[in-house]
């Protein structure tokens, strides 16, 4: 197999894949829901173009939207909105564009839903782009692997070794790490940094974009806790420890920001899966799109830290809480498809 590298997310995108599938299931939030994705989609579109999917039931719903002309709006048997993780990661192979399948279940396969036909896109998508499909030998999903695009990986094994996923590598979460590890290999990966994640998150067993956020030179922004004292607290707390003292795969000493998340007081919900998560941010041409929750310090401190994480782009931060109530932020919604040679 050629050389397959998987870019970091602030390198140039050809475009973005997102979904306009707002299903029932949302209940009275519906229209909220409906309303923040549209803001978000148009804030992308401002800086590359978004192919919008849409199952067939939807398309009149979409095209009253009135996006703008870099949404291109196409039918797809899509059935839900969070693209990070059902889509496959497009990667390159020397330097043309290629798509890897992480095998999604549905987070687990029955844990938190059954599988769906729209959870097998990956295939699909591919031979829309006329691009190879690379099969990974594992079970993911594009939420559960922050990468620096130069053979670095983050992840947690509280997501990658749940039993609902990868049970199947070994008795032991070591023989499990070292079958995932090599598997990643195949992928330009050569040093991944395990953190203990969280089991007890209800939809995605603790991914780790929920929290890290890497950026070019090393830097690594990493969501803190007010609470350390707290068994979440002291967790984190090691776990930035850990990052801390890691070196990336060129040997180079990561540089990590602490980022705290906004306080409970200002928060809109407080339901167990609401993800008020300002690093869960998609880094688009010239942008970097995030949640904004309603907390005047944290909210400005998270836009500071990003402004100089991301220098050469926009921040903006935009009200998502009905979304973010559903176990997702701006970067769950967004598929990043890179810049390759042309065939």
């Amino acid at each position: 197999m050629s050389a397959i590298r998987i870019p970091a997310e602030w390198e140039p995108h050809d475009f973005c894949f997102m979904s306009w599938a707002v299903h029932r299931e949302w209940g009275s939030y519906t229209e909220m829901v409906k309303r923040e994705l549209r803001e978000i989609i148009s804030a992308v579109a401002d800086h590359e173009p978004v192919r919008l999917l849409v199952p067939p039931d939807f398309l009149a719903d979409a095209k009253q939207q009135a996006f703008s002309e870099t949404v291109e709006i196409i039918p797809a048997p899509v059935d839900d909105i969070w693209m990070r993780d059902i889509l496959p990661t497009y990667a390159l192979q020397n330097g043309r564009l290629c798509a890897i399948d992480w095998n999604f279940n549905g987070w687990g396969s029955g844990r938190v839903r059954p599988a769906r036909p729209g959870d097998r896109l990956a295939g699909l998508l591919a031979a829309s782009l006329s691009i190879p499909f690379v099969p990974a030998s594992f079970i993911a999903e594009g939420g559960a692997l922050a990468t620096d695009g130069q053979g670095m990986v983050i992840t947690t094994k509280s997501c990658l070794l749940n039993p609902n996923r990868n049970k199947a590598f070994g008795r032991t979460q070591e023989d499990q790490m070292q079958a995932i590890e090599q598997s990643l290999a195949a992928f330009g990966i050569s040093k991944v940094v395990w953190l203990e994640g969280d089991s007890d998150e209800p939809i995605t067993s603790g991914h780790v974009d929920g929290y890290v956020l890497f950026a070019a030179d090393s830097r690594l922004l990493v969501e803190g806790v007010d609470r350390e004292e707290t068994p979440e607290g002291r967790r984190r707390q090691i776990e930035i420890d850990t990052l801390r003292g890691q070196l990336d795969a060129k040997g180079r000493r990561l540089a990590v920001k602490v980022v705290l998340p906004p306080r409970d007081r200002y928060l809109r919900f407080s339901n167990e899966t609401f993800a008020p998560c300002y690093l869960n941010a998609y880094i688009a041409n010239g942008a970097v799109i995030t949640g904004r929750f309603g907390d005047p310090e944290r909210d400005e401190a998270a836009c500071r830290a990003l402004q100089q994480a991301f220098p050469t782009r926009t921040v903006r931060m935009l009200r998502i809480d009905h979304i973010a109530r559903g176990g997702g932020g701006v970067h769950c919604l967004t598929k990043d498809v890179p810049k390759a040679l042309r065939l």
